[in-house]
């Protein structure tokens, strides 16, 4: 990347660093770059590009008879970055700190600034439309299409866009574009759209036919004829009635289906862009559902059969998987928008708060997928959203597994990578099998955690907090990236961990590195304190560990300040807290009164702080400093006296200077 000009090397300090995760891509071995950019999208402003839709684009297709569709290929990389937006996307390796040179994935306005740069490309082109990557070309005949497209390829080459000849269809009369087919008679539906209702199987027992009726009364206000369709379905919900499926209830079903999947009906509304969008989703045992709706009316269902290794994913893993299907699935509406996801599992909420090192392995590459759409996922119970529930439950088979290529491959990467020989992962795996509470804890992680810790087992309540973090991979239990110890291993890991004898604070660092299981620290100070070689060689009066300052809220809300001496002259220094600027100021008389008015200056210019800190110097411990405090209405705190280190952030200040 670096020697293609999309990477540059950083030397300089700058204001942000980024989180890197890289993951090995499957088959090929390579290794894909990603960034957290989370916390950095939170900060910029997004100009709002108008993303055209569908609806923008079919009004200029009456008579056209030919069609041409092409993908644009990383297109993100034709954007150059300004020095200040590339110094930005810094990001942490092991070999220094880089930026990008070129847009990369995952900033929050990339597809707004990637849409406008399409627009400008084929700004004036006839027979041309864009939306996102996908570029349409269209003809009323042959010749106008064929001169519309090398028109098109032409301005493509000039602008340096490059086009992936494997998803481009060339010159035919018929082609799928954002969900829909536009054919030469007009606009028509994808069949894909309605697939998931359409070819729903009918329920097998009393549970799923209540299941797929919970979806049946949701859509009832949009098809007031469907209480007299389904009314012998709703015989064999009476608690009297056996479960006896004949043809009646057979017809029933698939009439049923029939009206709500009806074309126009009730269950597809018509997409409308200016209206708000939210997504439905919701993970079973065995599937994935997801329901697009706008103004309670659905517009779209999808649903996906799990994979075996899919199905053995955390419950937790499986609905940001729903999510992620979601979105991907109805890329064409919800890219470039504003979405609220809902879903039924809590703790997504959560965990999508929590810094990307505190979940799972697997977890954490779902977390980076979907940063390319503007989503906000919130929690509503089950009972709200019964058609997810039910397109989960009853999904259709998929052989597309794009969506969840490269995830055991990143659980792959981890586990090769723990500073763990594979004996003792397989003495862990063991003893794990053989743990009665963690194979309730793997049970919980893999069926899903109660609503509630009331209803948890107190089994495994300890864990409760951590619900969200923990994971199960090739058979042992991991909170983040860290190994949960089973409890016929603990004793030996304690001992292991105290080896090198470093001392209570170092001896739980180099433990919650790799390890975890609740009461860990306290086991291992009480070791520490009982260790003979320890107590032998400990200093008679070691000094207590230092407790930070609090970070300030703001700029200037808490500063430290202090004198100091540079070639034979005096100097009063002054840092922020929070942004760590700092000024100085020269001294010609170190006086309390000189040292105030160099303050006032500074003040005058950056705002009273609500807290200023300094040492035990005559010339802030007078009283005319004291009144100066009262004066400007400012809380003085002093450090220690012959204890510079309390005051360490001017004195590092003072060297930087």
């Amino acid at each position: 990347m670096e020697g293609a000009e999309i990477i540059a090397k950083v030397t300089e300090p700058t204001d942000w660093v980024n989180a890197l995760v890289v993951v090995e891509k499957p088959h090929t071995g390579k290794l894909r770059v990603c960034l957290d950019l989370r916390e950095l999208n939170k900060a910029i402003k997004r100009p709002h590009y108008p993303l055209p839709t569908l609806e923008d684009v079919t009004p200029r297709l009456a008579g056209a008879q030919f069609f041409s569709v092409m993908d644009a290929r990383s297109g993100y990389w034709a954007i150059k970055l300004t020095e200040d937006s590339s110094m930005l996307t810094t990001f942490n390796t092991v070999f220094g700190r880089y930026r990008f040179l070129r847009l990369p994935f995952g900033i929050v306005s990339a597809q707004d600034e990637f849409q406008r740069k399409i627009d400008e490309t084929y700004e004036g082109l006839k027979g041309v439309a864009a939306i996102v990557d996908d570029i349409l070309v269209y003809g009323r005949t042959r010749e106008e299409h064929d001169a519309n497209l090398r028109a098109m390829l032409e301005r493509t080459r000039e602008r340096g866009v490059r086009l992936n000849p494997e998803k481009s269809r060339i010159c035919v009369t018929e082609v799928k574009y954002f969900g829909h087919r536009l054919t030469r008679e007009g606009i028509k539906p994808e069949p894909d759209k309605v697939k998931a209702v359409k070819e729903m199987e009918p329920p097998q027992n009393k549970a799923e036919l209540e299941t797929i009726m919970g979806m049946v009364n949701y859509l009832a206000r949009f098809a007031p004829s469907l209480s007299e369709i389904n009314a012998p379905l709703r015989q064999l919900l009476k608690q009297s009635s056996e479960f006896v499926w004949d043809e009646t209830h057979n017809s029933a079903f698939q009439q049923m289906k029939d009206l709500i999947t009806r074309e126009p009906g009730p269950v597809l509304t018509y997409f409308d862009p200016s209206k708000e969008l939210r997504l439905q989703v919701d993970a079973s045992k065995s599937g994935l559902g997801a329901v697009l709706l706008q103004e309670e009316k659905p517009v779209a269902y999808a649903s996906k059969s799990l994979t075996a290794t899919e199905e053995n994913y955390a419950q937790i893993e499986k609905e940001l998987f729903a999510v992620l299907f979601g979105c991907k699935r109805f890329h064409q509406y919800v890219y470039g928008r504003q979405v609220v996801v809902e879903s039924d599992h809590k703790p997504l909420e959560s965990i999508m708060r929590k810094p990307l090192a505190a979940a799972p392995p697997r977890l954490q590459r779902m977390i980076l997928q979907p940063q390319k759409y503007d989503i906000t996922i919130i929690h509503r119970p089950g009972k709200h959203i019964p058609v997810a529930d039910t397109l989960s439950r009853k999904s259709l088979a998929c052989n597309d597994h794009t969506l969840s290529e490269g995830m055991d491959t990143q659980v792959h990467t981890v586990i090769s990578n723990l500073p763990v020989s594979d004996r003792k992962l397989t003495d862990i795996r063991t003893a794990t099998e053989q743990d009665p509470q963690l194979t309730m804890l793997k049970e919980s992680v893999l069926s899903g955690w109660p609503e509630t810790r009331k209803k948890c087992s107190p089994t495994t309540a300890e864990y409760w907090n951590h619900r969200d973090e923990i994971s199960e991979m090739d058979g042992i239990l991991f909170k983040g990236e860290k190994i949960i110890v089973p409890h016929s291993l603990q004793a030996s890991m304690l001992t292991a961990i105290h080896t090198p004898h470093l001392g209570m604070e170092k001896s739980k660092l180099r433990a919650r590195d790799i390890l975890f299981w609740p009461g860990m620290g306290r086991e291992i100070e009480a070791m520490v304190e009982k260790c003979t070689i320890c107590l032998q060689h400990r200093k008679s009066n070691p000094k207590e560990p230092m407790l930070s300052h609090e970070i300030p809220d703001r700029p200037w809300q808490v500063i430290a300040t202090d004198l100091f001496a540079w070639n034979g002259e005096d100097y009063v220094v002054s840092v922020d807290y929070y942004s760590r600027y700092f000024e100085i100021e020269r001294l010609y008389s170190t006086t309390s009164s000189a040292v105030i008015r160099k303050l006032k200056a500074m003040f005058s210019r950056n705002g009273i702080p609500e807290k200023v800190i300094s040492d035990n110097g005559p010339q802030y411990s007078s009283q005319d400093f004291k009144n100066f405090a009262n004066t400007w209405d400012f809380k003085h705190t002093t450090t220690s006296p012959h204890y510079p280190q309390s005051n360490g952030l001017a004195e590092k200040t003072v060297q930087t200077a």
